[in-house]
């Protein structure tokens, strides 16, 4: 019986064992699969960003230094899952930016914009976000000034003010948002300045020929100055809006030459359309031709700044010493591309003035020409004959005249070579017809 007992005791304290190991075994799996969990949670994965959303992103995101094109995303992100519709976001607004009916009224950038359009309110996000980083500055509160102006959106700005520093009832959605925007910060979209990835790397449409009615303005707008041509004209109307007068762009660009709101009204003429293109392509040369001037003192091409600077603004561009970031040198890239495409367009020769017409007295021969001139191309026309001088008198009855002569013709003229304005062939000069205005 005893030792039945004990080989009974035996085998429960075997079971026994098992039973623990096994347990402990539970335990540790289950806390490596918590581990592992919240390891995983120190990284967040945004949603894929429509195309006119990045071009908003990219126009909101110079707002002010603290407002980065990535930052705005996550916020996004956190606020509204970048969902266009929302009813009621995490901050208790609605739409893709997570407003209230009274910070949109504030802050919509210009009148009559929709809360529904991406851009007008990513443009409203970005300006209110910019706002509380200085309210806060102002009132003292030390810390990042990017996740304070977080924390006073989620939770008003009398709360970051108080706590003087994130409340915590607001430190989830601030680290929610820096985590998506740590992502963001990763996509090639979102390089700096210095990167060289194209954001629009094939997926810009083709070019397609410039409308005949077109081509007036593309050259007056291309006469301006000589940093900016007609094929460069007609490409940045391409890049802009595919030669559409009727565009409305997401960041509220409007017209085929994509000017915003402020810029039409500083610049156009009294009373002028913006949705005409006789007028607007023109002024969009006498623009481009001022920010040539304007930012003639920094590095680079002029053109290519100026075109920068109608993408991203003067004040972007004159912080950034340059280009300001992938999106916009992008941008530039698509430009340049058309402006390559347009170049061979022979509609597009810039005018020139007509050479001087020979005065009645001169000889046969033709004028001078210099060797820096291209020489008009020869007529089919026969030259002008010439009489020979009278011969000595004779009788009356068989008074004659020489017969006319025909004059030698002209000796043939070495046409000078092509010379190509600022930027060469391919670099975005054109070539010179006539007189060369350089």
């Amino acid at each position: 019986m005893r030792g039945f007992g004990l080989r009974r005791i035996t085998g429960t304290g075997r079971g026994l064992f098992a039973g623990v190991a096994a347990v402990i075994v539970l335990v540790l799996v289950i806390g490596l699969g918590w581990s592992f969990a919240y390891a995983g949670k120190d990284s967040l994965t945004g949603r894929a960003l429509t195309g006119d959303q990045l071009t908003a992103l990219s126009r909101a995101g110079h707002a002010c230094p603290a407002v980065s094109s990535a930052r705005l995303a996550g916020q996004l992100m956190a606020e509204s899952e970048l969902d266009p519709a929302a009813a009621r976001t995490e901050s208790g607004g609605r739409g893709i930016a997570g407003l209230t009916d009274e910070q949109w009224r504030r802050w919509a950038p210009w009148s009559g914009a929709q809360r529904e359009d991406t851009g007008a309110a990513l443009l409203a996000l970005a300006h209110l976000m910019c706002n509380l980083v200085g309210e806060l500055r102002t009132s003292g509160v030390d810390g990042d000034a990017w996740r304070l102006a977080l924390a006073a959106f989620r939770s008003g700005l009398p709360e970051v003010r108080k706590a003087g520093r994130v409340p915590g009832k607001a430190s989830d959605y601030v680290d929610r948002t820096g985590k998506y925007a740590a992502y963001y910060e990763t996509l090639p979209q979102f390089a700096s300045a210095g990167s060289t990835q194209s954001l629009a790397a094939g997926s810009a449409p083709a070019a397609v020929p410039l409308p005949d009615e077109l081509v007036p303005a593309v050259v007056a707008a291309g006469s301006r100055c000589p940093e900016v041509s007609p094929p460069a004209v007609a490409g940045q109307l391409m890049a802009l809006s595919s030669f559409n007068a009727e565009q409305r762009g997401a960041s509220g660009e409007l017209g085929i030459a994509g000017f915003s709101e402020d810029l039409w009204q500083d610049n156009a003429p009294k009373g002028a359309s913006v949705w005409d293109p006789q007028v607007a392509v023109p002024v969009m040369g006498d623009v481009l031709c001022r920010l040539v001037r304007e930012l003639s003192a920094l590095p680079g091409d002029p053109y290519l700044l100026a075109v920068a600077a109608w993408h991203a603004g003067v004040d972007t561009v004159r912080r950034a010493g340059g280009v300001p970031d992938a999106m916009t040198r992008s941008h530039l890239a698509t430009v340049a591309a058309y402006t390559d495409y347009y170049r061979l367009d022979t509609r597009l020769a810039p005018p020139s003035a007509p050479l001087p017409s020979p005065s009645p007295s001169s000889s046969s021969s033709p004028p001078s020409v210099s060797p820096s001139v291209r020489a008009p191309a020869p007529t089919k026309s026969a030259p002008p004959a010439t009489r020979a001088a009278p011969s000595p008198a004779r009788p009356a009855a068989t008074t004659a005249q020489a017969p006319a002569t025909t004059a030698a013709p002209p000796p043939a003229v070495t046409t000078a070579p092509t010379r190509y304005g600022p930027g060469g062939p391919g670099g975005g000069g054109y070539p010179c017809r006539r007189r060369c205005r350089w």
